[in-house]
């Protein structure tokens, strides 16, 4: 099972980078290979949804669970992509947070097989999503729709993830 973890430093205070990760419905603003999201069902903290992701409009059932302040849990429950993924807030200081994304995922049936390529793909992801909470959470531009790289006839980029 691939496990993935990167942390990034911001300068902002805890409630702005809170008020970023914690935006569901925003997710694909940051985390490119989310295409779109569409809440099934909400209780409390606690979000079921699907997203459809870019790398062929797969489609994956997930909760998320939502600990204010805290953490993001994304639990990936059925779909190309299986596992947890958390993105959690350490405070350094008053106007320093530490964001750390962590996964721990797999790819079942036949896409087992891609798991090392998957696994950069991920990886790459993270980074740039964590550069891109980074940049709105300062106050910077965010590179929007035109930085996206969409899905090839053939397979998925990885030039920007």
């Amino acid at each position: 099972m691939p496990r993935i973890e990167h942390a990034i430093d911001i300068q902002a205070t805890k409630d702005k980078v809170w008020e970023i990760i914690s935006d569901l419905e925003n997710e694909p603003e940051y985390w490119y290979g989310t295409k779109e999201v569409r809440t099934i069902s909400k209780e409390g903290n606690i979000v079921d949804r699907e997203i459809t992701q870019n790398f062929r409009n797969h489609k994956i059932k997930q909760r998320a669970i939502l600990r204010p302040k805290d953490s993001v849990e994304i639990q990936y429950l059925k779909g190309l992509t299986e596992g947890v993924k958390v993105v959690s807030i350490e405070s350094i200081d008053e106007n320093t947070q530490r964001v750390r994304a962590f996964w721990d995922i797999h790819f079942p049936g036949i896409y087992w097989l891609a798991t090392p390529f998957i696994k950069r793909h991920v990886e790459r992801g993270t980074l740039n999503a964590l550069e891109r909470i980074k940049a709105a959470a300062e106050g910077k531009p965010v590179d929007g729709e035109a930085g996206k790289e969409k899905e090839s006839q053939g397979g998925m980029s990885l030039a920007r993830t």
